[in-house]
């Protein structure tokens, strides 16, 4: 029997050369660093600046990763999936985000470039049949179906203008649903519904309860205000929903990579198929950049090869997102989803148990998170790795106050790297223990010239190819999620019993259940049935 690729010796030298010296000694034995260990890329109308100089790096561990790379068959995989070959091998499915978005055969073939064109078009026609009448987008969906197309409306907001308002609806409690109808009037409302596999519990009750609200405002065909996506369009009949278009998405496609395709609707609606486009056009620069780059300039691979060697040789356990842009609030909220889902597993390709996995992905929003979880990066036990993000021109009407806003971001950086010794506090002498911080954590900048649709697509690409490299890199599949479908249908088996009686099932619950379950559920209905 085979076993999980054990850390490379080599490596682990190079790691432990690192653990005897420090961020702060780093840049000073090496006034070149911060350009070495940086990068550039053009994006269209914009550029973009990585810094990598504050990880824990030298030239010497960028060669040795890119080595390792090579080794575990990134380029291979990457090859694969581009061929439109199944590796989704537990689902036997090929992996086709990108053909969602390919303008040639170096990033898709042309049966799958085919396909998509053909998906576009009709998401283009439902687009277009939407009469001006309707003012408003209230999208259902959940996980991939909710949180990239939140993404993109909460920062295309404050780029282009509205055609239309847009409200997202994901949580089946009735009070997200009362909240986005709040204000709303029935016969200038379109719902999209969204589910890849169009049984997902919260959606569809979701969905019923809209069209119901629909019906009770007076509205007399319901389907004009229903547009459903999903890759199991029969089973949009078979759900009984009151629907008047139906858009497709590939099976191929994961649902939290498909922000590309028409599971983004909503963003279309309310900004214009145009200002999509322009997203689109950003993936698809970091989607030839991913694939034809040179290894040693390929941003993509190198995030990825970075957060790989921060959890798996230097055991760094999570890694914080930290946006400095109001735009990029729901960011660390979808990469969540899109790189724990993807690569938070335990075992690799061929089932057999892996040491180290992805870390644990949380962060906030710029100075907000300052006040509220930088202590901890800063003097806390726990070494995080963050990623910073920010741009240099304002969206707003300050350029000044976002120039604050950016000293901000680089101030925590340098903090974090640098640190202070009990000697440069200075002050009283008993209180320098307490005021001085340890450096020596690590960090990556992303920091864009402004930022764009294109920009933004760019963005979320790059970070679905870092989480490729990391995936191919721990040889797990990070195109399935069975853990999740395991508590769906958990779920499933417990919603029939939570609405039973106690009288009709003499406390006995139909399905077996642990004795925490069973107290837990036998309490909540006898306090919702109290009067």
């Amino acid at each position: 029997m085979s076993t999980a690729r054990s850390v490379p010796a080599h490596l682990a030298s190079l790691a432990d050369s690192l653990r005897a010296t420090n961020l702060r000694h780093l840049f000073a034995d090496d006034p070149q660093r911060a350009t070495a260990l940086s990068r550039t890329l053009h994006l269209g109308d914009a550029e973009l600046l990585i810094d990598f100089s504050k990880q824990h790096l030298t030239a010497e561990v960028v060669d040795a990763l890119l080595a390792e790379a090579r080794a575990a068959g990134v380029s291979a995989l990457r090859a694969d999936m581009v061929a439109g070959r199944a590796i989704n091998g537990t689902e036997g499915r090929a992996v086709t985000h990108m053909a969602m978005r390919a303008a040639n055969e170096s990033t898709a073939t042309d049966e799958l470039r085919t396909e998509a064109a053909t998906h576009d078009l009709l998401m283009r026609s439902a687009v277009d049949a939407v009469s001006s009448d309707f003012t408003h987008v209230v999208n259902i969906g959940i996980g991939g179906s909710d949180l990239g197309p939140a993404l993109l409306c909460d920062a295309l907001a404050s780029m282009r203008s509205k055609v239309r308002e847009v409200r997202f609806v994901s949580n089946i409690d009735p009070v997200d649903l009362e909240r986005a109808l709040d204000g709303l009037r029935p016969e200038h409302t379109v719902f999209v519904v969204c589910s890849k596999s169009f049984g997902t519990i919260e959606t569809l009750a979701n969905a019923r309860r809209a069209i119901d609200w629909l019906v009770s405002g007076g509205v007399s065909q319901p389907a004009k205000h229903v547009i459903a996506v999903t890759a199991q369009p029969e089973r949009v009949t078979s759900s009984g929903l009151t629907v008047g278009r139906v858009l497709t998405m590939p099976e191929s496609v994961g649902g939290r990579y498909s922000v590309s395709s028409a599971v983004s609707v909503a963003a279309a609606l309310a900004f214009g198929c145009d200002v999509f486009d322009e997203v689109r056009a950003g993936m698809r620069l970091m989607d030839e950049h991913f694939v034809k780059a040179p290894e040693g300039d390929n941003v993509a691979m190198l995030l990825g090869l970075i957060w790989w060697w921060n959890a798996t040789i230097l055991g760094y356990s999570s890694v914080a997102v930290v946006p400095y842009s109001r735009v990029l609030a729901l960011l660390p909220s979808y990469l969540q989803q899109l790189i724990m889902e993807s690569n938070g597993k335990s075992v690799d390709r061929d089932g057999i148990p892996v040491p180290t996995s992805s870390p644990v992905v949380w962060g906030g929003l710029g100075t907000n998170a300052q006040h509220a979880f930088f202590q901890l990066l800063h003097q806390g036990t726990h070494v995080v790795p963050c990623d910073f993000v920010g741009h240099s021109v304002s969206l707003g009407s300050s350029q000044a106050d976002h120039d604050t806003l950016m000293a901000n971001m680089f101030a925590q950086s340098q903090a974090l790297a640098i640190g202070v010794t009990e000697g440069e506090v200075g002050g009283d002498v008993h209180l320098q223990v307490h005021r001085a911080t340890p450096g020596n954590r690590p960090s990556t900048t992303l920091l864009f010239s402004t930022f764009t649709p294109c920009a933004l697509g760019a963005l979320i690409a790059l970070y679905e190819h870092a989480t490729f490299v990391q995936g191919a890199m721990w040889n797990v599949n990070s195109f399935d999620q069975w853990g999740v479908e395991l508590g769906k249908k958990l779920a499933d088996r417990l919603s029939t019993d939570i609405t039973r009686e106690p009288a009709d099932m003499n406390g006995t619950p139909v399905n077996q259940l642990d004795g925490s379950t069973a107290r837990l559920m036998q309490q909540h209905r006898r306090w919702h049935s109290e009067p």
